[in-house]
């Protein structure tokens, strides 16, 4: 009886969320919902008709386990919900436009190489890939040697749709122009936002309020995580040291985990002004605060700082330490909770946004890790093939808003990964505070400028004044090269 109600829970859940898909569309028709089920047929204005002759639509991505295994196709169903939505969208697809999705995986720990292999392609003049799904900031250096075609002339693509990410759209266009899109396409969108896990055993044990309380009242700040860091820490093994075999109140890294600050402490690298030009616009004074923030976080109070391995290796560290019960809180990528040991935990676990640099900031700001899914359309793709890719990535992002989204968002993170309903409310503030910065996802063709925060923390000293005095310079300089670069592209 208790499976079986946990699986009409499950149903309705999803039903529901489809209802509220179908009601909130832009541009739906009443003939697109089933007057049955509710369920939206369609969430996009591809025409019904609309048919190509079986083509193949060759698609390169990188499958790396743990990272983007699953985003554009899986092999067969095996009644896990994200899987089976993934390869039934594709089916679906398929069906609509009369086309065949064929995946080429690169299953390597080296992003880069689906990139690589549209390059070599290109300069071969071959055209053997349709589209390409690569990591964000390698996609967009790539993009600046004319690797890819612009998207905005694909008579079915309409990027304004809510399945695109907006904030994507308006920080990566230029001149009316763009090489790459994402969305619910990629649900690395979703997978790499940067998030606090909280073990809710430790929190009652030590009689702490669980954290949903301090987001709420705006009191979820870096000053406040550091006070808890210092309160949960235990020197289990009686050294006097902090280390391993103690009890730590954060477990955390000097690498890609303090990147989540930028947005959550309301810190910009490059924005676009009035005119749509790109500035250097760090706040140094801030930074340089946050650095101290961060700095005594890491190193005065009880946090276990992991330190970086070859192919970000320490988010598994960190990760396997917090569901061992190492320690109290960590910072991680939301993908962690779907891993095996997070699964597994014992111990109930909540998760909620990156800390604050302060009470008066008005909200918090969500980070998606720099790898997180971009389309794009390799520019040896021929005139004849170009529209067709359009309705095919059209056709990709709103069935994957229709369903994917749900089967991830709505049955296997908050049903089956999160046995606490409150923190659902936590996953939708992280997500409605995601913030894109143009130096993060330009990072490569800017000198890699947001790696300095993360050499600072690394080398416990607050350099930032030195530091970013002279990237501006070097900053400027890149942004005027890129710029230039921009409006010589096709």
């Amino acid at each position: 009886m208790k499976r079986l109600l946990a699986l009409l829970l499950v149903l309705a859940t999803m039903i529901s969320v489809l209802v509220a898909c179908a009601e909130s569309a832009e541009g739906q028709t009443d003939d697109s919902v089933n007057s049955e089920t509710g369920e939206p047929s369609q969430l996009d204005n591809i025409p019904a008709d609309l048919k190509f002759d079986g083509e193949d639509v060759t698609i390169i991505s990188r499958a790396y386990l743990g990272w983007t295994w699953d985003e554009v196709a899986v092999p067969e169903l095996n009644s896990e919900p994200v899987n089976d939505a993934i390869y039934n969208r594709n089916i679906t697809v398929g069906d609509r436009l009369n086309i065949n999705i064929v995946s080429h995986p690169i299953e390597e720990v080296d992003q880069a190489k689906p990139i690589t292999e549209v390059e070599r392609a290109v300069l071969a003049g071959s055209d053997e890939y349709d589209l390409l799904a690569g990591a964000c900031y390698l996609v967009l250096q790539s993009s600046m040697e004319g690797t890819f075609r612009d998207m905005t002339g694909l008579e079915y693509l309409d990027l304004t749709q809510n399945y695109w990410t907006q904030d994507y759209n308006e920080v990566i266009s230029y001149n009316g122009k763009q090489y790459s899109a994402t969305g619910m396409i990629a649900l690395s969108t979703y997978r790499f936002a940067f998030v606090t896990m909280f073990n809710k055993v430790d929190f009652d044990n030590k009689q702490v309020p669980y954290l949903y309380d301090a987001v709420n009242n705006s009191e979820w700040t870096l000053d406040f995580q550091a006070a808890l860091a210092e309160d949960f820490y235990q020197d289990l093994n009686g050294n006097g040291k902090k280390d391993e075999g103690d009890f730590f109140g954060l477990i955390t890294s000097p690498y890609i985990s303090t990147d989540p600050y930028w947005a959550s402490c309301d810190l910009s690298l490059v924005e676009k002004n009035a005119d749509g030009e790109y500035e250097y616009v760090v706040n140094t004074a801030r930074l340089s605060d946050v650095a101290d923030k961060v700095l005594k976080l890491f190193y005065e109070s009880g946090t276990l700082v992991y330190p970086h391995a070859g192919a970000d290796a320490e988010q598994d560290d960190i990760r396997i330490a917090f569901a061992r019960g190492d320690g109290a809180m960590c910072t991680t990528r939301l993908v962690a909770a779907e891993m095996g040991d997070i699964r597994n935990m014992e111990d109930a676990y909540g998760i909620v946004p990156m800390p604050k640099y302060d009470k008066a900031q008005p909200e918090y700001g969500t980070l998606q890790h720099d790898q997180f899914t971009v389309y794009a359309i390799p520019v040896t793709v021929k005139d004849d093939r170009y529209q067709m890719l359009g309705a095919v990535l059209e056709v990709m992002a709103s069935e994957s808003l229709r369903t994917v989204k749900p089967a991830y968002y709505e049955i296997a993170l908050k049903r089956k990964y999160m046995s606490d309903p409150v923190a659902w409310d936590m996953l939708d503030l992280i997500f409605n505070t995601v913030k894109i910065d143009a130096g993060i996802v330009y990072t490569n063709v800017l000198g890699n400028p947001h790696d300095a925060f993360r050499q600072i923390i690394t080398g416990k000293k607050n350099t930032v004044s030195s530091r970013f005095k002279k990237l501006e310079k070097t900053v400027t300089k890149n942004l005027s090269k890129m710029v230039d670069k921009m409006d010589k592209l096709g």
